[in-house]
């Protein structure tokens, strides 16, 4: 049992690394981003407080006693340093959040500030062991780095480690008490021991937070696009792409209303493919399709913005012009009749189309049935419909190709709108 344990638990944490690693990676890039916005403000506050320093201890010195002159000369020396070095690192951190792919010197910059803050503050450290035994300074510098700054679980072992190393090392060479060797040694081992644990929480919480968000961002984004795709289904004709007949109903009904309210005149045209049957049944329904597709396309570019165009079923359309008086859609619809003759559907390959001899493009004309509302009349949407129905079948009994009007329904179906 414990020969398979050791085997597995070992399986487990490279497991549990390897994922860090590849969730790490894809954070990496948004963790570089706000360890270089941590910086920019952290060097302003990190270069104030060397400043403080060195202003206390040039002011500190006592020339009496040449070992603390010698001190604070060093301590004052090794602020001053830092205060330059956090400087530029601020430079180049703002530098960086502008350029949109920051070159390898500015990806490297929060490990490289890391250890240089580490480094610096075991030599602080090493350089107050003259009048002091504390190691305040790399223990304030570990919980800085930690907290300021987010670093991969591996990468910070690897920094705390050799930043602890070094220390030891240089406590070593300028320690002369075993005891305080040793306590010195032990206290900055579980500082960085501390740090280590403290750099992995915050890296693994602003990792998950941030795969979190990511995750709740795509699936919001599906979601709109779903939504997007189920109102387009529902209001939209899934062939042409014009409005179906229900919002088409929907949208007409209350451009009505604000007809009567504004007292503005309103049209309604109903336009059918002439001898559309025979293109399905000669070229097939593919053909026919691409037919409806054509004068969909063609109809929404002939008309206003404000207009409504729908496919009201098989080969009948309908247009609502807001706003628009008898004379003024009758030149709309002619224009739209014309555009529709003369604009032929070209034949989609690989269909054998149309017969020899009458060229490459299947041509269609329409017939188109128009009334108008005039201002100050109301009426309902049906009774607008019904006559302009009306009128569309006085234009395929009459020889179709043509646009014929029907005037507004009788003032026996209106209200005068006072």
């Amino acid at each position: 049992m414990n020969d398979s344990f050791a085997p597995s638990v070992l399986r487990r944490v490279r497991a549990t690394l390897d994922r860090w690693t590849q969730e790490g990676q894809q954070v990496s890039a948004a963790a570089l981003q706000l360890n270089l916005s941590h910086l920019k403000t952290a060097a302003w506050v990190m270069a104030l407080l060397n400043v403080a320093h060195v202003l206390v201890f040039v002011l500190a010195l006592d020339h009496t006693d040449p070992v603390r002159t010698q001190w604070a000369h060093g301590v004052a020396w090794a602020h001053a340093t830092m205060a330059v070095l956090m400087l530029g690192m601020g430079a180049v951190a703002r530098r960086g959040l502008r350029q949109h792919a920051p070159p390898r010197h500015v990806r490297l910059l929060p490990d490289i500030t890391a250890l240089a803050v580490l480094v610096w503050a075991g030599a602080l450290t090493l350089v107050d062991q003259a009048v002091t035994t504390n190691i305040s300074a790399y223990l304030n510098a570990c919980a800085g780095v930690a907290i300021v700054l987010l670093l991969p679980p591996l990468r910070a072992l690897a920094l705390f480690t050799l930043a602890w190393g070094m220390l030891a090392w240089g406590l070593g060479q300028v320690s002369t008490d075993p005891a305080t060797l040793l306590t010195n040694r032990v206290n900055a081992a579980t500082a960085s021991v501390l740090a280590v644990m403290v750099s992995v929480l915050l890296w693994r919480k602003y990792t998950q937070t941030e795969l979190l968000q990511r995750a709740l961002a795509d699936t919001n984004r599906v979601l709109k696009q779903q939504r997007a795709e189920l109102e387009t289904l529902a209001t939209r004709d899934p062939l042409t792409g014009l409005l179906n007949r229900r919002e088409f109903l929907h949208q007409a009904e209350q451009e009505c209303a604000r007809a009567r309210r504004d007292h503005s005149p309103l049209s309604l045209l109903m336009v059918d493919l002439d001898h559309f049957k025979t293109v399905n049944d000669r070229f097939g329904h593919p053909v026919g399709d691409a037919v409806l597709r054509h004068v969909a396309h063609l109809m929404t570019q002939s008309v206003r913005q404000t207009d409504r165009v729908a496919r009201f079923g098989g080969e009948e359309f309908v247009v609502l012009l807001p706003n628009t008086d008898a004379a003024s859609a009758h030149v709309l619809a002619e224009k739209l009749r014309r555009t529709l003759m003369h604009t032929p559907t070209p034949c989609p390959p690989p269909t054998p189309c149309p017969p020899p001899g009458s060229g490459p493009d299947i041509p269609i004309t329409t017939s188109i049935g128009l009334v108008c509302q005039p201002a100050g009349q109301s009426h309902t949407l049906d009774r607008l419909m019904a006559r302009a129905d009306q009128a569309l079948y006085r234009a395929k009994t009459q020889g179709r190709n043509r646009v014929e009007e029907m005037a507004s329904p009788s003032s026996d179906d209106s209200v005068i709108n006072n």
